[in-house]
């Protein structure tokens, strides 16, 4: 439906960076369905609206075919950009396609140009997947812990000399060759990171005009040939045995270690009875008065407050803000922290447990932050330093010596759900 261009339009405008041309044709379009509140004179003046009325596709009356106002009830004007160039090193003409906005004509120029990139760069892999990073970390998008590990995935995608390719020139073979590469070597988890992490750097790419096409898009999922990782709790023979020596034996710990026994007795029995990360037990922290006991634990309600975790950031451990569901629980209208109730574990064993802890703790000059669980300087502890030890107990009791890589603290989160599911079945049975 083109109409002839208007006087002081112009009809020819140079694409940048190419040898091409913008046409600017003015064109009418039926705005039967969408009436603009003002007509032109000479539809206002029209008597025989019987064509404009039964409109059959294109077929206008003569009036409105020598019409060229824009406000109008029946028709608008517009005039889009249509762009032609060559394609790179060709001579013939091309028609490249109609744009609203002239810039996306001259885009679409340099592109036929270019060979299909709005410009050519020699930005790599790893400079982009950098980028993504910095720019959701900086709008709070992603935690230091998430920038930390995509940095490592960087850094083994350099290693295998994929991260320093430009993106321009990477095909979908050489992804799919690199991810194949892994299966034999990575986890199931691993080889999924990758494979994200690669899809969203091209996505963050293609949204920048770097790139046009996604090599990623018929990429095959690659399946790790090494066994599956199972979470592995303790049985309750070897959970019984563990507690029983945590209870009745007083040196628990190396006497070279900045942790004491009793320390390591309550957070390792307050994680068997909540099965709370390890992390989040210990970034509790109190306050306390001659009279009441504040901050992150409620006696007189009854529960605990988890709101803090201890993270990794650059290899170095810290207390940070929120824990790892906080977002998706943020996100799902609930409050980023979560409370625990006492009622969790039988009797009063989780209030007993906190209660000697705080005593334990106050007693400490150095626990300045008041931390629940803290060593002789009055510095959080680590879920490595609970591991160690708790590792060298289950070697000299022979729990699960099979395991490769010995026992770790966060198999109590796994013994509390196996329990909870074992004592839902026993209900089950019973009724």
């Amino acid at each position: 439906m083109a109409g002839r261009p208007r006087k002081d339009e112009k009809t020819k405008t140079k694409g940048r960076k190419g040898t091409g041309t913008v046409t600017i044709k003015t064109q009418k379009i039926d705005r039967k369905e969408n009436r603009l509140p003002k007509m032109c004179k000479i539809c206002s003046e029209c008597k025989d609206r019987s064509i404009c009325d039964n409109r059959v596709g294109t077929k206008k009356c003569k009036k409105c075919l020598e019409c060229k106002g824009k406000d109008c009830d029946r028709f608008y004007v517009y005039s889009p950009h249509t762009a032609l160039s060559s394609s790179k090193g060709g001579q013939k003409r091309k028609y490249l396609g109609r744009f609203d906005k002239q810039e996306e004509a001259q885009d679409s120029i340099v592109q036929a140009q270019n060979g299909g990139f709005v410009e050519t760069n020699n930005i790599t892999l790893y400079e982009i997947l950098e980028k993504k990073n910095t720019k959701n970390l900086n709008a709070n998008a992603i935690t230091t812990s998430t920038d930390d590990r995509n940095r490592a995935i960087r850094d083994k995608m350099r290693k295998y000399g994929l991260a320093d390719k430009k993106i321009q020139k990477i095909s979908t073979d050489e992804i799919q060759d690199y991810l194949n590469d892994l299966k034999d070597s990575y986890s199931q988890s691993e080889i999924d990171k990758q494979t994200d992490e690669i899809k969203a750097g091209y996505k963050f790419a293609i949204m920048n005009h770097l790139v046009l096409t996604n090599p990623c898009k018929n990429l095959v999922k690659v399946i790790s040939t090494l066994p599956t990782k199972e979470a592995r709790p303790f049985e309750i023979d070897e959970q019984n045995l563990l507690m029983n020596y945590i209870n009745t034996h007083d040196n628990l710990t190396d006497i070279r270690s900045s942790m004491d026994s009793i320390t390591f007795r309550n957070v390792v029995k307050l994680a068997f009875a909540t099965g709370q990360r390890i992390g989040e037990l210990l970034a509790l922290q109190i306050g306390y008065d001659k009279k009441h006991y504040t901050s992150d634990i409620n006696f007189e309600k009854k529960y605990f407050r988890i709101s803090k975790t201890i993270s990794t950031e650059k290899n170095k451990p810290i207390l940070k803000n929120g824990t790892k569901n906080s977002k998706k629980r943020i996100r799902k209208g609930l409050p980023p922290y979560i409370d625990i109730s006492f009622n969790v574990a039988n009797d009063d064993v989780i209030e007993n447990i906190l209660k000697e802890q705080i005593e334990h703790s106050k007693n400490n000059p150095n626990n300045k932050q008041h931390f629940l669980f803290c060593n002789d300087e009055g510095n959080f502890l680590t879920h490595q330093k609970i591991t160690e030890t708790l590792k060298r107990i289950c070697r000299e009791l022979h729990i699960q010596e099979d395991n490769p890589t010995g026992c770790h603290i966060h198999q109590a989160r796994h013994s509390f759900v196996t329990r909870c599911l074992e004592a839902r079945n026993e209900y089950r049975n019973y009724c």
